[in-house]
């Protein structure tokens, strides 16, 4: 297997990086390749099976935008062949149309392969945990962001959220799934934290295992669900 980390000396806030880390571990024998911010992406003449992107700065956010905007269309043929691209926390608002950046005054078009428009707001931090269900599995969480997501992603969503909030205050939907994209604001990291849905993920790029520290993780990982399933735990900013 072809794995692909992008930008991990920016694109590793809130703990992403160990979603990187935790793959390592899952396959020590996988063909891994780290990109740096000033390299080409190796996906842009090469088919990796996977792709991760994490959390960033706002200021990185628009630099990693600008670096991707002459590839978009490899992106997307890349999407087309199955090619899994895991982007989370702020990394998934990349894929979006428009960020509106309202305490700096900015405004930056993202690639619009997803059509969906970011409000960030450096004055209304939002912190939460997040109980979801994706397919057959529950997904556990939290978030830690200053924007959400606008429009209509009933078609696409990737969570369907049973505590917490979905793309925005008012939407029990989070994230995106296009073909094999999955965009989601859930830190955590997701991966090390969900190993059923890790597992789910390989498999969806062509590699059938178990996730590292399977008993361990899979202990942790329910007994965060008996916690958030606790009504008296609390969810949104006070957590």
């Amino acid at each position: 297997m072809k794995i692909e980390i992008l930008f991990s000396e920016v694109c590793g806030l809130y703990g992403d990086a160990q979603n990187g880390t935790y793959l390592k571990a899952t396959l020590p024998q996988a063909e891994f390749h780290d990109t740096k911010l000033n390299q080409q992406p190796w996906f842009a003449e090469n088919d990796p099976d996977l792709i991760l992107i994490g959390s960033m700065s706002e200021r990185h956010q628009r630099q990693v935008i600008e670096k991707l905007r002459p590839l978009k269309n490899r992106l997307l043929e890349l999407m087309d062949k199955g090619t899994v691209i895991l982007a989370t926390g702020n990394a998934c608002e990349v894929f979006c149309n428009r960020i509106t950046y309202q305490t700096e005054k900015l405004e930056a078009q993202g690639l619009g392969i997803v059509d969906l428009n970011v409000e960030n707001n450096y004055f209304g931090r939002y912190n939460g945990k997040v109980l979801a269900e994706f397919e057959t599995m529950k997904i556990v969480g939290f978030r830690s962001q200053f924007s959400f997501l606008y429009g209509d992603n009933s078609e696409n969503y990737f969570l369907k959220v049973l505590r917490g909030d979905g793309i925005n205050k008012e939407s029990k939907l989070e994230g995106f799934r296009v073909k094999n994209l999955f965009g989601t604001q859930v830190l955590g990291p997701i991966l090390p934290l969900n190993p059923l849905f890790c597992e789910y993920l390989l498999e969806l790029a062509g590699e059938k295992t178990e996730a590292a520290f399977r008993q361990e993780a899979m202990a942790a990982y329910n007994q965060r669900l008996q916690e958030f399933s606790d009504p008296d735990v609390k969810f949104g900013n006070n957590i």
